[in-house]
């Protein structure tokens, strides 16, 4: 939609009023209520809006405030289509950013089917996304060339990959579009924002540590069942290996008592050796004194 000429940078007076309006709101973090005002606004009105606000706090000796606003840095174009989005589509960014949840906990979780799922779901998605950002662009009087349509559905892939990144479009505070999709750093300065994916990602967390420590019970049951079947184990080879002990003390003995009976064998054969001899001798003469040839 088309801004009032009362904000061209010139109309001093008129920015000063809605700056004294917006700091006079009695709130804990004016730095917020006035940073949500200046990225709603098309990026060429960002710059004399920001510097009328930092006046204004500088003239009410908040110089802390002033430093604040002067360090906003004005939006480039996508960046302030995406800040519409937040601010006008933020059903549909809600709805992505919901999927991005999904996509990360598949990823998380390695579950191939269900990201193959969420994969299709997410190309759509994105079409969606884009195509809303550039109508509410048309809309609102700035039309989004080819270049920023690239960056916005460069930053929004990135989102459903990031959820930090995911946060801050969710914020309307965007400074620049992302420079590269999925994992790693951005390359955005953001401003103040709270996160909204805090408690999400908490109620993960929460979640990831209930299966640890239910990961950890099960492992000190299955150890403890193990050093009961060690102890078990060893007791049992203990016990086989007194048997065989007994066994080879047996066996020992028992190889002694036949070495033993051998030898009582041999001499009992020499000794029936000799008698022999001695009845064939004794024969012998018996028929030589009987005169037997």
């Amino acid at each position: 939609m088309k801004r009032p000429e009362a904000w061209e940078i010139g109309n001093k007076s008129h920015i000063n009023a809605m700056a004294s309006t917006l700091v006079s709101i009695v709130d804990a973090e004016p730095i917020d209520r006035i940073a949500d005002e200046l990225y709603a606004l098309p990026p060429a009105e960002f710059v004399a809006a920001r510097d009328a606000h930092a006046r204004l706090a500088g003239d009410r000796g908040d110089k802390a405030l002033a430093k604040q606003i002067s360090g906003l840095r004005k939006p480039t174009s996508s960046a302030w289509a995406l800040n519409l989005l937040a601010r006008e589509g933020a059903s549909d960014l809600t709805e992505a950013m919901t999927l991005g949840d999904e996509l990360r906990t598949a990823q998380e979780e390695l579950r191939g089917g269900a990201l193959r799922q969420l994969g299709a779901r997410r190309r759509a998605v994105l079409s969606t996304l884009v195509r809303r950002v550039e109508e509410l662009a048309r809309d609102a009087g700035q039309p989004l060339g080819p270049d920023a349509v690239q960056q916005v559905r460069t930053t929004l892939t990135a989102a459903l990959s990031d959820a930090v990144l995911a946060a801050r479009i969710k914020a309307g505070r965007l400074v620049k579009p992302v420079e590269q999709s999925g994992f790693g750093p951005l390359s955005e300065t953001a401003v103040p924002v709270r996160d909204d994916l805090a408690p999400r990602r908490e109620q993960r967390r929460e979640r990831q540590l209930t299966r640890a420590r239910a990961d950890i019970s099960a492992a000190q049951a299955d150890v403890k069942k193990a050093d009961t079947a060690v102890t078990e184990a060893e007791q049992a080879l203990a016990e086989r290996e007194e048997h065989s002990a007994n066994l080879r003390a047996e066996l020992r003995r028992a190889q002694q008592a036949e070495q033993e009976a051998a030898t009582q064998l041999a001499r009992a054969k020499r000794r029936a050796d000799t008698a022999r001899d001695k009845l064939a001798g004794a024969e012998a003469r018996m028929r030589e004194l009987r005169g037997e040839a």
